[in-house]
């Protein structure tokens, strides 16, 4: 406990669901165990209506959360925010990238559109955010960074061609900003998850046929602990990484990735 303590951290991605939620996502999920850490939270998404109530039942519960509205493809969102950090709290000691979305489409599926966007969130978004907080953390002279990658940021699939090409975008800039911004004692680092249940998995098993589904679930006997276990990785496992990596515990961890994948990469 209290691995945070006194730490200010600004989640992207983070406002889609509620506590009343079936699943939560990797950023509600990252919120509950930062603020389970002493941290004070900013979740950030475009569901402003689930993020303000998210941050409300969080509220309630005694925990330091606030909701603000960040299109993280947009940068004059980026600089609201991040103003309103400086001025609330003065500074900022952890941004967690995590806003991202997929499209289970092949090569030749993937129409201009869809590259741009998949793109324009997880890679673009990544980018724009690194460099709004890393301009407030300097002033404090140090911070963590923590992007959201995949382990389809390592390794190739059937599916989404520009959510492999965002996620490995988000890995190898990951590494570019760690040495950039070591000088000022900000640590950058990725995360890559495996197979996880969230929300985005339970639309797409709603939005594709029940052969693709089946098809999609079998990369589960991939991963020799998801094999043994039976299950999906749970959120809250990817979240606990992420304190790690966000923590003074990893004060010497930087440019690196966290894979949290059951081992479906090690083979």
């Amino acid at each position: 406990m209290n691995r945070l303590d006194g730490k200010i951290a600004l989640i992207t991605g983070s406002g889609a669901e509620t506590l009343k939620s079936e699943v939560l996502g990797i950023g509600g999920a990252t919120v509950i165990e930062f603020c389970k850490e002493g941290a004070t939270v900013i979740i950030s998404d475009v569901f402003d209506k689930e993020g303000s109530e998210f941050a409300s039942e969080l509220k309630s519960k005694g925990y330091d959360v606030y909701y603000k509205h960040i299109d993280v493809t947009k940068n004059a969102d980026w600089d609201n925010v991040i103003s309103w950090i400086e001025k609330t709290f003065g500074k900022l000691d952890i941004l967690v990238n995590n806003a991202g979305i997929s499209m289970p489409i092949n090569l030749f599926t993937t129409t201009e559109a869809d590259w741009d966007k998949t793109n324009d969130v997880n890679s673009k978004g990544c980018f724009l955010g690194m460099k709004a907080a890393s301009a407030l953390m300097q002033k404090n002279n140090s911070g963590s960074i923590v992007n959201i990658s995949s382990m389809y940021g390592l390794v190739g699939s059937p599916y989404s061609v520009g959510y492999h090409a965002s996620k490995g975008a988000v890995r190898l800039m990951s590494k570019a900003a760690a040495i950039q911004l070591a000088p000022y004692k900000i640590r950058v680092n990725s995360v890559c998850p495996g197979m996880v249940m969230s929300p985005m998995q339970v639309r797409k098993k709603a939005n594709i046929s029940s052969e693709k589904w089946e098809e999609f679930v079998g990369f589960l006997e991939d991963s020799p602990l998801n094999k043994a276990k039976k299950e999906w990785i749970p959120t809250s496992q990817i979240g606990l990484g992420i304190v790690y990596l966000a923590s003074d515990e990893a004060q010497w961890v930087t440019g690196t990735d966290l894979v949290i994948d059951g081992g479906q990469t090690a083979q």
